[in-house]
């Protein structure tokens, strides 16, 4: 998930290299619905990323690492760039994250607030085509904050300031449980949590 690759993963990479050089990391960015799949193969031990609901306890061991906003974003200069509410946004092409139109933040916001989801412009299973989408047309989406506010993105984006809160989430580690008590694997959140609280304290005012 970018918010992990962005904001976690150099720092993780660098305090956890650096005491454990052995130990080879490959890092990959995948949705969440894939990350949960390969877990469940064994293919990867860790998964970062936003903790779904109803995820099943028996299965999984998550660790809440970080939290943040999923934020309306559109491309600087777009019409709606200052659009003071998500109703004024209702008509907007809108870009989905997932693997059907049936699911995604967007609808989970406007659901939140209820109201009806907005129409899907575009569905996609990477943020890193969202923020391609959002920032070269006049589509609208949803990125965590510290994204949206990252130089990278900032450069290319703005922040809508609608008066509805933002879609709350938390962003934490998920590993099965049958390997949550691997050392390597308790290590390695030891320093996503490190890193965590890096980005909090640079958060702070």
């Amino acid at each position: 998930v970018p918010l992990a690759v962005m904001l976690l993963i150099p720092e993780t990479l660098r305090t956890f290299g650096a005491a454990f050089p052995d130990i080879r990391l490959r890092v990959s960015e995948e949705l969440y619905i894939a990350q949960l799949q390969r877990l469940r193969k064994g293919e990867v031990d860790v998964a970062v990323g936003g903790i779904p609901q109803g995820l099943s306890s028996g299965e999984f061991v998550t660790e809440p690492l970080l939290a943040t906003r999923m934020v309306v974003v559109v491309r600087r200069g777009h019409p709606l760039e200052k659009a003071r509410s998500l109703g004024a946004l209702a008509g907007a092409k809108w870009v989905y994250t997932g693997a059907t139109r049936d699911e995604g933040y967007a609808k989970t916001l406007y659901e939140r607030h209820g109201m009806a989801p907005p129409a899907v412009g575009a569905v996609v299973n990477s943020t890193l085509v969202l923020i391609s989408l959002v920032g070269s047309g006049d589509f609208v989406g949803l990125l965590p904050q510290q994204i949206a506010m990252h130089p990278l993105c900032a450069r290319y984006l703005s922040t809508v300031p609608v008066a509805e809160e933002g879609l709350p989430l938390t962003v934490g580690a998920i590993v099965r449980s049958d390997s949550a008590v691997s050392p390597a694997v308790r290590h390695f959140i030891a320093h996503l949590h490190r890193a965590a609280h890096h980005v909090d304290q640079g958060a702070a005012p």
